[in-house]
């Protein structure tokens, strides 16, 4: 047998700790998917120091309540990725205001669209800076053409330096 049967796991609940949403900052992936994160005042959790937590999409924004400013319930899911588990409305400041993501790119300023059939929002440029550095990251990684030394920082400065367009 691979497990022994009188072996039994005790699994803790997950250490939660209080922080602030400083701010809120859009990602643009290899795809054009607009993806918020929460930027936290720090916070150690679980041996490491958490400083961003994912947002997902702006339902998740909305569902939650989450707002720049707010104080906030963080845990790591699976004991690995930050979350933002609830957020405290009392402690709320007065001036925040609902968060909603842009509806041009961040990085290229083209529209944004929403997925008909979910909750992403797409960047329609097609020459968006953004998606080009994740897709040359995504094409030199380990699982694509596996180039050494070649990651996201020396994929930038080729690009900045005008050696690779596309």
């Amino acid at each position: 047998a691979k497990f022994p049967k009188w072996a039994v796991a005790f699994k803790y609940p997950p250490e939660k700790k209080f922080s602030v949403v400083q701010d809120i900052v859009v990602q643009v992936g290899r795809t054009g998917v607009l993806t918020p994160k929460a930027e936290l005042e720090p916070v150690r959790l679980a041996g490491t120091t958490v400083t961003y937590a994912t947002l997902h999409n702006q339902d998740y924004i909305t569902q939650k309540d989450i707002r720049i400013g707010d104080t906030v319930l963080v845990r790591k899911a699976g004991e690995i990725i930050p979350e933002i588990v609830a957020v405290v409305p009392d402690k709320r400041p007065a001036d925040a205001l609902p968060y909603m993501l842009p509806e041009r790119c961040p990085v290229c300023g083209a529209e944004v669209v929403r997925d008909e059939d979910g909750a992403a929002l797409r960047c329609t440029g097609a020459e968006c800076p953004a998606q080009l550095l994740r897709n040359l990251t995504h094409f030199a990684s380990r699982d694509a053409m596996d180039i050494d030394g070649c990651g996201p920082a020396v994929i930038q400065q080729l690009i900045d330096s005008g050696l690779i367009s596309n």
